[in-house]
């Protein structure tokens, strides 16, 4: 009963992803291109800058976090196909919080290489503006590294458990 309710919200949750996915594709598409809609412009931060380091940032930023949600979706679709604590599970959220963390270093890197590569930093001055995201980020993928810990350790609890049976 329980763990059909969980891979129920499971599926459902994959659904969700899918949909927020998809909708983040369409609306770095439309800035990415400047798509308009009537009197509406959609142009992102990085095509309205006209600097193409921070074009290619972005994209960037946009494939890796693909590929984390990608991750999220397996993972999601593992569970909901019954599978708790298997190694698929474990392996697809840590691969989630991995490519989370490349994700937030590519972020903390930009603000340094864009400046310099762009040629806006000054000959001997330089500023390096960290936001407070890039420091959440990194802290939140830590604690998913903790917590697919936690899940493998529950996936060794479940095997011994089931040769005990």
């Amino acid at each position: 009963m329980v763990s059909s309710n969980i891979a129920k919200n499971a599926a459902r949750l994959r659904w969700a992803v899918w949909i927020v996915w998809g909708c983040i594709l369409l609306a770095y598409a439309a800035g990415r291109f400047g798509v308009s809609f009537g009197p509406v412009q959609v142009r992102s931060h990085a095509a309205a800058t006209d600097s193409w380091s921070l074009m290619i940032v972005g994209d960037l930023t946009i494939a890796l976090l693909s590929i984390a949600l990608w991750q999220l979706s397996r993972m999601l679709g593992a569970i909901a196909a019954g599978d708790l604590f298997s190694a698929r599970v474990v392996g697809s959220f840590r691969m989630f919080a991995l490519w989370l963390l490349i994700v937030s270093l590519v972020w903390i890197g930009a603000s340094i290489a864009v400046p310099v590569v762009s040629g806006h930093a000054l000959p001997h001055h330089y500023e390096f503006q960290l936001q407070l995201r890039d420091f959440l980020t990194v802290g939140i993928t830590l604690i998913l590294f903790l917590v697919a810990r936690l899940l493998e350790r529950a996936r060794q609890i479940d095997e011994e458990m089931r040769e005990i049976v």
